[in-house]
């Protein structure tokens, strides 16, 4: 592979709708000083109204997996009434879709905890006015899964790397880390995968060379190839392969791993990354091949 250079509310409703209508007010020197009339202060009443009329209740299941997709089920009460709810949020991440199953349910599948870190969040209801509803704490995210495991790993020592345990490789360092993560997911070190390099400075090409990491990826029978074009069947976890220069038919030139998957407002899905070298949590695919590398590609193997 070739060398790149190493590189978050209680319910606010009514006090912030009111700073806001005060605001408005400030600014409307025709109104009287009763108030009549005033829009900013209907605003603030209607705000705090539709606040009132929204509760939060539990979070079940109330614990779920780091990388998220854990279906959760948020009960309250006001889901299903004039203000209706525009998103649902854990921590700093807003949930993809979610559905309003009538006044006191809300379903939905949740985020990836945001960094991978383990730990409670709170849960956020936004309505349409912009009022939001905070139950404090009320969902935990932690290792569940394999992906879990790897994920935490990789976003451990994306940056502080693991010397101790497997070195760097100067420059170079992308497929080491990329297969780093892979032990922790599961995966385990054979003859024709393996690095010894702390201990000995050995180790196989197809842990640090794209072309035979490719190949070697290519031989399991737990990954599928998917192109560019196939991001809509790509999730956290999966390794991208990239392709700086593919007029030049030299192979893979840089590997890292998916970080987070987002379905865009007009369909199309971006893709974030982490990994080694030009060292990242949430590096932009498509930044990568037009803005960093005009004219890269990109496959991916996506892990079972």
């Amino acid at each position: 592979m070739t060398p790149e250079i190493s590189r978050r509310t209680l319910f606010t409703g009514f006090a912030a709708a009111t700073a806001l209508a005060l605001a408005g007010c400030a600014t409307d020197s025709a109104g009287d000083a009763s108030g009549s009339g005033s829009a900013g202060a209907a605003s603030a009443a209607d705000a705090a109204a539709a606040g009132e009329r929204v509760s939060l209740g539990a979070v079940t299941p109330a614990v779920g997996a780091l990388a998220g997709s854990t279906a959760v089920t948020l009960s309250g009460a006001g889901f299903d009434g004039d203000s209706a709810v525009a998103s649902v949020s854990f921590g700093s991440e807003p949930a993809a879709s979610f559905t309003v199953v009538d006044d006191s349910t809300i379903t939905l599948t949740t985020p990836a905890s945001f960094n991978f870190a383990v730990g409670a969040v709170p849960v956020t209801v936004v309505l349409a006015d912009g009022t939001q509803v905070v139950a404090d704490a009320a969902y935990a995210y932690e290792v569940q899964t394999p992906v879990d495991a790897q994920m935490q790993y990789a976003f451990t020592y994306w940056q502080d790397y693991n010397l101790a345990e497997w070195g760097q490789f100067p420059d170079n360092d992308c497929g080491n880390f990329v297969n780093q993560t892979m032990l922790q997911r599961g995966w385990e070190q054979n003859a024709d995968w393996y690095s010894d390099y702390v201990a000995t400075g050995d180790y196989s090409y197809s842990w640090i060379r794209g072309n035979q990491m490719d190949a070697y990826y290519a031989s399991r029978p737990d990954t599928t190839r998917y192109e560019f074009s196939d991001r809509s069947q790509l999730k956290i976890g999966d390794v991208v392969m990239f392709d700086w220069d593919p007029q030049n038919d030299n192979g893979v030139d840089h590997t890292m791993m998916i970080s987070k998957v987002t379905t865009n407002a007009d369909g199309s899905i971006s893709i974030a990354m982490v990994g080694h070298t030009l060292d990242a949590t949430y590096r932009d695919l498509d930044n990568a091949v037009t803005v960093e590398k005009p004219g890269g590609t990109a496959h991916f193997w996506s892990i079972a």
